[in-house]
């Protein structure tokens, strides 16, 4: 009996883990409020906590300025680990080596920029082949303003959003998010034959 009580609650742990991550990672507040629906149907305690505890301070949709950018609260470590063979060196020899790793750095990063073949690595290309996968989720496909490369796009749920080429959005915000055309954008992107 332990044994199947066990199971239950790390079943409801992992099940509490997922939509306190998806709340987290939501990229616009209707998505976030469905999670928190979902979080007050399940655990109302848990919901409230989570409602209670500044979520603009770490829930994407909540936060009021672009903040998805690369994040790193260690600068220190980092810095430690890169300079560590150098750091009780003189100041003369410290800055020296610290340009000899940036020289090879940069070099190593140009080396393997010029093997690219479309202008990305292969993280980028794998990434977007992935996002072309989802394509199938768009319906229809229509054309607001072609100077502003503004399209409406509604998916098989009748959600409308609207991609705006030119500027590389998408109502979705996963493009502005990731700088990496959404699902929606490919469909756009595809249709223009752009």
């Amino acid at each position: 009996m332990a044994g199947k009580h066990g199971i239950r609650k790390e079943a409801t742990k992992q099940l509490v883990r997922k939509m306190l991550y998806r709340a987290a990672y939501a990229p616009t507040l209707g998505e976030y409020n469905v999670v928190l629906q979902e979080l007050r149907a399940y655990k109302p305690k848990f919901a409230q906590w989570v409602h209670d505890n500044e979520p603009e301070q770490w829930a994407k949709a909540k936060f009021r300025k672009e903040r998805w950018r690369r994040l790193n609260s260690n600068v220190i470590e980092s810095w430690n680990n890169w300079m560590c063979r150098l750091q009780m060196m003189p100041v003369s020899w410290l800055v020296s080596g610290h340009l000899e790793k940036l020289g090879k750095k940069f070099g190593k990063h140009k080396d393997d920029i010029d093997k690219w073949v479309n202008g990305v690595g292969e993280h980028i290309e794998q990434k977007i082949a992935d996002t072309y996968k989802k394509m199938g989720c768009v319906v229809v496909v229509e054309c607001y303003n072609m100077m502003l490369g503004e399209y409406s796009v509604i998916l098989t749920n009748s959600r409308k959003l609207v991609v705006k080429l030119g500027s590389c959005t998408c109502a979705c915000r996963k493009w502005q998010m990731t700088d990496l055309p959404c699902n929606h954008a490919l469909v756009v992107i595809t249709k223009a034959n752009l």
